[in-house]
């Protein structure tokens, strides 16, 4: 998230939440998350979450810290926002919904993935695990964020 650093000048005259949202969209995570937001979208999410998801990739607890880092949670003074707040601001509570949905199905964290290639011995069956859930994750939350568009 912090590599490879935007140049210098790209960073003059700008405050330091607006530094911070330069650098993660210069940084390689952040070209990512904006490489799979047009997949992502249709679920209700932003480029953002797609970088958190990435990142939960590794251990799903990762997810809200991951989120945490994105949005420059921290204790800058009188203009400090909790997560909570910024969250509540930035997405509906249906996109929110979407979001434990899709993390409470998709794939495994790397370990688990790493565990089932070693219980089954084939690396089949854990990239089997760890595309059908994605895959079923995607559905669901297709379906769940689309109906419920509609009906809102």
């Amino acid at each position: 998230m912090n590599w490879p650093k935007p140049p210098p000048r790209a960073l003059q005259n700008l405050t330091p939440q607006q530094a911070h949202k330069a650098q993660l969209q210069h940084s390689i995570v952040g070209k990512i998350g904006r490489a799979i937001a047009p997949a992502i979208k249709p679920l209700g999410f932003d480029w953002k979450i797609g970088t958190a998801l990435i990142g939960a990739t590794a251990a799903k607890e990762v997810f809200v810290s991951q989120l945490g880092i994105i949005y420059a949670v921290g204790s800058d003074g009188q203009n400090a926002q909790t997560l909570q707040q910024k969250l509540r601001q930035s997405y509906t509570p249906l996109q929110a919904f979407c979001v434990m949905l899709f993390c409470l199905i998709y794939a495994p964290c790397a370990p688990t993935v790493v565990m089932t290639k070693q219980e089954t011995g084939s690396w089949a069956w854990a990239a089997f695990q760890f595309f059908a859930l994605t895959a079923l994750a995607y559905i669901l939350t297709l379906i769940v964020y689309q109906l419920g568009s509609l009906i809102a």
